[in-house]
């Protein structure tokens, strides 16, 4: 909630305000690991171990929000996560899924692309740094490991499925290929894009958008998916092939999210059936992102507006002041605290996720003046 002696000030210094306690809570959760982020916090007072891959895509938030403050703790912070990344990558290339230590061996597609993320963005602030030798090798082990249909058989969550935010695969390859101009890398990103965009439906759904196949989808994994084809249109400069398809959900989640006041239903069944009984806070953030890189796309405020309902609806859910540190400024997985998504815990990636929605309405809202 927003302490009382800031309702008088303007929404950009309350977003501010919010951001910074955020981003204070990610801070810590550095700080109580002996490298990289915690995974979350849980309400009965437990810090969880390190988490490899959050950690990875949490490094572009750092930097970001160091560029957004002019100061270099931030930067100093995500090269540090660096570090402890490369000290924990396999020969082979990959990262394992779980936490830190994990309790098996278990190479993971998912978590080794959102750690290219953060290494692709430590090389463009450092470019005479390990950082895109490290990603290379990642991106290596992602396209060996791919068939030519464009699906892993191994490294995936469950079995032997390759869901479709997966596009979340395909955008850090291409931005390794956008660094080193692969082709392998890059036909390795449009093999899986091309087998995902195959199961759109004509609802604008996409078929296994979630964490298991014929499953309903948290709006996590729905934003996942959606992001991934922003990103990879953005990259590949082909909006018609890669953006177009995500539209008609893009364009229902702003309707949802308007019509809501910013409390999306927390999962989504086939024909967009609502499970309203919880909201996904993470999902919430991460489609106030995709609403707002659509929009740079399709300049409409309709869509900044229902961004700035979806973040405000996040800000009521986080403590500004709250006594215990690791709720103080941090993001519930779910609201009520017990739902679906998450429960009882304060994810590092729904903070991450807020901060990122933040700093991009900030910048948003003052390019119209405000």
């Amino acid at each position: 909630m927003v302490p009382e002696d800031l309702l008088s000030v303007s929404i950009l210094e309350e977003y501010d305000y919010s951001l910074r306690s955020a981003m204070s809570w990610l801070e810590r959760s550095i700080e109580v690991c002996d490298g990289g982020s915690s995974h979350s916090f849980w309400v009965w007072g437990r810090w969880s171990p390190p988490y490899p891959e959050t950690t990875g895509y949490l490094i572009p938030t750092l930097l970001d929000y160091a560029e957004y403050t002019s100061s270099e703790a931030p930067a100093q912070a995500a090269f540090g996560l660096g570090e402890w990344l490369l000290s924990i990558q396999a020969e082979e290339g990959f990262w394992h899924g779980l936490t830190h230590p994990p309790p098996k061996p278990n190479p993971s597609t998912f978590n080794t692309a959102q750690i290219l993320l953060g290494l692709c963005s430590l090389h463009r602030a450092d470019p005479d740094g390990p950082w895109l030798s490290a990603a290379q090798k990642g991106a290596g082990w992602l396209v060996d490991g791919l068939d030519s249909e464009g699906r892993w058989s191994d490294g995936n969550y469950q079995g032997d499925f390759n869901p479709s935010y997966y596009t979340r695969v395909a955008w850090p390859l291409l931005e390794v290929w956008a660094l080193t101009g692969n082709p392998a890398v890059r036909d390795a990103a449009e093999r899986v894009l091309s087998r995902i965009l195959a199961r759109r439906r004509d609802t604008g759904e996409f078929r296994g958008w979630g964490f298991e196949p014929n499953a309903s989808a948290f709006s996590h994994t729905i934003a996942y998916t959606l992001r991934g084809f922003l990103e990879s249109a953005r990259l590949l400069e082909d909006w018609s092939t890669y953006g177009e398809p995500a539209e008609e959900a893009l364009n229902l989640l702003y309707r949802h999210a308007e019509l809501s006041n910013g409390t999306l239903p927390g999962e989504y069944g086939e024909g967009w059936d609502k499970n309203t009984d919880f909201t996904c806070l993470t999902g919430n953030a991460q489609v106030a992102i995709c609403l707002l890189k659509y929009e740079s796309q399709e300049s409409d405020l309709r869509l900044v507006n229902s961004a700035c309902k979806l973040v405000d609806s996040l800000m009521d859910h986080q403590s500004q002041s709250h006594p215990v540190s690791g709720i103080q400024g941090a993001i519930p997985g779910s609201s009520p605290l017990w739902g679906k998504y998450m429960r009882f815990r304060y994810p590092n990636w729904a903070a991450k996720f807020y901060c990122d929605a933040l700093l991009l309405l900030i910048r948003r809202l003052r390019d119209e003046g405000l």
